[in-house]
């Protein structure tokens, strides 16, 4: 049975996110609080095996009650916001970037968007609760340097990054876990960094321009929601929008409206495979945190091109379902922990500069 404690001022809530989780015969609701002081005493005192928080809450609110819990009792914490808005949704991925896996929209009224809502809550309150999360402290990222210089060589299957071509492009798909490994990437790549960059980043419905919003104050780059016929430019982040799949033609972004591919649209998959299709040897791929085998695919068609190919390494991941699908079947060159990754493109960067 999972344990999930709810954080939330409006008792209102409370009761229709208890009967949302009564739905799920695996979960039980072992506690409830108010603000954030209390939801810090609910998990130290009950240990539940995932939370569900809001992030606005009278007192100590819902950041603080994640700082702490992820500092004295870590548990996988699932944020379930109202905030509306890319400005006030920069609550909600503070929150991820101080340890909470998952942002997701309180439900809708409207009967369609209701369901898909308290569904998507249901799913992830079982698949982050058997997460098991080590204590987190701030700590300040590494210089920029060789892979391997945040700790443990960069581990590679068979090819070295000197070993491969210059990359034009890159691609990184991510889910799960993959909002605050962005913000830590691109704020470790100065603004010189040459190469445009493609995201898909598997998100709720209504959060990507707020995601747009909070990563483009984390880094020195350009970040942007993808819009069909743009022109790729140097030192710019391109972020898939919900329900478009994200490709790249022509040195354009290309979105499409085909059928979703294995349930998601954009599928990093679909961003990969075109990348590949369009540079060959000259595509980077990166696969970050997250649940099920996305961009996996693409990500093999990149290798087989000769393009730089990497997958998040299982220390680093929040989960590691597809960095390791990637790695099961041979698509990564080399696996990276996430402080390895933004050096590891910045030296690709530099060896395409030069040869450039």
């Amino acid at each position: 049975m999972i344990r999930c404690v709810l954080a939330d001022d409006s008792r209102v809530f409370r009761a229709i996110l208890r009967a949302i989780l009564s739905r799920a015969p695996d979960v039980e609701v072992v506690g409830e609080a108010a603000d954030g002081a209390d939801a810090v005493r609910k998990v130290v005192a009950l240990r539940p095996d995932v939370v569900t928080m809001d992030v606005r809450m009278p007192g100590k609110d819902g950041l603080y009650a994640i700082e702490e819990i992820m500092e004295h009792a870590p548990t996988p914490i699932v944020v379930v916001s109202a905030e509306a808005g890319p400005e006030r949704q920069d609550l909600s991925f503070r929150a991820l970037q101080l340890g909470a896996v998952e942002v997701l929209p309180k439900p809708r009224s409207d009967a369609g968007a209701f369901e898909h809502d308290v569904e998507a809550i249901r799913t992830a309150v079982r698949a982050v609760a058997g997460l098991r999360l080590a204590p987190r402290r701030p700590r300040p990222s590494p210089p920029g340097g060789p892979p391997g210089a945040a700790g443990q060589p960069a581990r590679t299957s068979g090819t070295g990054l000197h070993a491969l071509a210059a990359p034009r492009v890159v691609g990184i798909v991510a889910s799960t876990g993959g909002p605050a490994a962005l913000a830590r990437i691109l704020g470790a790549l100065g603004p010189a960094f040459p190469l445009p960059i493609a995201v898909v980043q598997h998100i709720a419905r209504g959060f990507e321009g707020g995601l747009v919003h909070w990563l483009a104050g984390e880094t020195a780059l350009s970040v942007t929601l993808a819009s069909d016929g743009q022109e790729l430019a140097p030192g710019t982040v391109y972020l898939g929008a919900d329900g478009r799949h994200l490709t790249v033609r022509g040195d354009r972004i290309r979105l499409d409206d085909g059928a979703p591919v294995r349930g998601f649209r954009p599928s990093g998959t679909r961003l990969l495979s075109s990348l590949a299709a369009e540079y060959g040897a000259g595509a980077a791929g990166v696969i970050l945190s997250g649940m099920g085998d996305d961009g996996a695919a693409g990500l093999a068609e990149v290798h087989e091109a000769g393009g730089f190919t990497a997958a998040q390494g299982e220390s680093s991941s929040v989960i590691f379902g597809m960095p390791k699908a990637a790695i099961d079947r041979g698509a990564a060159t080399v696996t990276l922990e996430l402080d390895e990754i933004a050096p590891a493109l910045a030296r690709l960067a530099r060896g395409a500069a030069r040869r450039a």
